[in-house]
């Protein structure tokens, strides 16, 4: 086994994505030698705000108080899988028990954080949240930093990528591309595709929910195989990016609908492709 020092970078101490990732990352036998936690501050709530509005408010009190309880019982979703994969793991402060480090931090490109960086010299990343990485991070995150995009690279970047794929009637698309990050966005080298099919679900929220847990296992086997030389990066082609942005509020409707019509036909080709 590789014995790279992993890093995680963690947009709350209570991340589910980010507890689920250490601890299975745990259970296969890796040590997590850090874990950067992201402070909720003023400025970064004013941030965040201007740029996502009500809904930052909506992911606030999902994420940071109704947590697990947000999500339909018995549906495809993260805590479905966590109770199914027996994960226990609720804030990364548990991880102190197995020597992991923790440490706060107002954003990700603070001096603290590239001085801690730079402590490790063979060392990997697992970014799961937590805002831009600027160059200054990335110029001393060793192999780099592995991040879960919601698309399928190069075609989809940016936000809002399954609403954007079922609205350009794209539900092939459908998908996640785990890749190194780099200064531009979404355009770094790609590690794996992973195409998810659309099942039964008829409203963008469930399709959503069914994400989160192939997100977490897709990120937690990806750097199992490129710790274990299993996989190798690829260089995105720039041919066909295309940049998506926020879905406006009264296009939902129109998402749900073409859902519905499409989810049907769908249903009988449901397994999920790695590409």
């Amino acid at each position: 086994m590789n014995k790279k020092s992993i890093i995680v970078f963690c947009p709350n101490p209570s991340s589910l994505y980010t507890v689920s990732v250490c601890e299975l990352l745990l259970n296969r036998g890796y040590s997590i030698d850090h874990i950067i936690v992201r402070k909720f501050t003023f400025k970064r709530f004013r941030t965040e705000f201007s740029r996502d509005g009500k809904r930052l408010l909506i992911k606030i009190w999902k994420k940071l108080f109704l947590k697990e309880a947000a999500y339909p019982k018995g549906t495809d979703s993260l805590p479905l899988f966590r109770s199914n994969n027996k994960l226990k793991i609720r804030n990364v402060r548990e991880f102190k028990k197995n020597g992991t480090k923790i440490l706060y931090c107002n954003t990700l490109n603070d001096q603290i954080v590239e001085d801690t960086l730079k402590m490790y010299d063979d060392k990997l990343v697992v970014f799961t949240g937590g805002g831009i990485i600027r160059k200054n991070i990335l110029d001393v995150a060793g192999d780099g930093v592995i991040n879960c995009h919601m698309g399928i690279l190069p075609r989809y970047k940016g936000m809002d990528l399954p609403e954007w794929c079922i609205l350009e009637n794209k539900t092939e698309e459908l998908g996640i591309t785990l890749h190194f990050m780099d200064t531009g966005i979404d355009t770094g080298y790609i590690l794996r595709k992973v195409k998810i099919p659309l099942k039964g679900y008829t409203c963008i929220k469930s399709l959503r929910n069914s994400f989160e847990p192939i997100m977490v296992k897709s990120m937690v086997d990806v750097v199992d195989d490129y710790l274990n030389g299993r996989i190798k990066p690829l260089k995105q082609e720039s041919e066909n990016r295309r940049q998506y942005f926020i879905v406006h509020k009264k296009l939902y409707d129109l998402v749900d609908s073409k859902l519905k019509k499409r989810t049907t036909i769908a249903n009988k080709k449901s397994k999920i492709q790695f590409i």
